[in-house]
Order: structure tokens, then C-alpha cells, then sequence
């Protein structure tokens, strides 16, 4: 392999990487407030929601 093709594949597995460990953070981030809202209160939340033209993210409203 050339030195093109290295640096290719290091740059691909390193962005590969920080990807998956985003994504896989998040989803942790999500299941342990959709647990602890469903302990605390009692109510099934999503942590993502959507409604009434309004964007609602953990406890967050965006307008």
C-alpha cells in the first residue's frame, strides 16, 4: 500500500471511531433518562420527542 492509501484507512478508522463512540453514548445517555424518569415519575417518556411544533430533548423544549 501506498502512503495515500494508509493514511486513507487510519483517517477512516479514527473518524469510525469517534462516531461509534457518539452514537453509542447517546444511546446510553438515552436509555438511562427514559429509566430514570420512568423510576422517579412513574410516566414513560421518550427522550426524544416531538409534538405540537415543538422539539423536546431529555428535559430540554426547543421552541
Amino acid at each position: 500500500m501506498n502512503k495515500n492509501t494508509k493514511t486513507y484507512f487510519r483517517t477512516f478508522y479514527i473518524s469510525l471511531i469517534i462516531i461509534m463512540c457518539l452514537s453509542f453514548g447517546w444511546i446510553g445517555i438515552s436509555a438511562a433518562y427514559e429509566s430514570t424518569v420512568q423510576t422517579a415519575f412513574g410516566e414513560y417518556k421518550s427522550a426524544i420527542e416531538i409534538k405540537d411544533g415543538k422539539l423536546r430533548i431529555l428535559d430540554f423544549v426547543i421552541a
